[in-house]
């Protein structure tokens, strides 16, 4: 960070915007919009959950052992049992 509170040796990540987004145990992070496309910590991304609407707003884990997978899309909310769990 800079003195002035600006941040410094920036990078992108990825190119794709997002209205929600969560993460894993392993570092990927799930990122919302034409259904829920998925980035490993290195920025490449390595799946993408197809969602039967136009658009998806929020995605989180959550449930008994956080390994649930809550989307909430333009009209539902999907669930999804991963192997994966999110974080605390």
């Amino acid at each position: 960070m800079k003195e002035d509170g600006t941040l410094s040796e920036k990078t992108l990540f990825c190119s794709m915007g997002s209205d929600g987004m969560t993460i894993d145990k392993e570092g990927n992070v799930y990122l919302t919009g034409n259904g829920v496309t998925i980035f490993n910590k290195k920025g490449v991304q390595i799946k993408h959950i197809n969602i039967p609407e136009k658009w998806t707003a929020n995605v989180t884990f959550g449930g008994k052992n956080f390994s649930t997978l809550f989307i909430t899309a333009s009209k539902s909310v999907y669930t999804l049992t991963t192997k994966m769990k999110g974080l605390r």
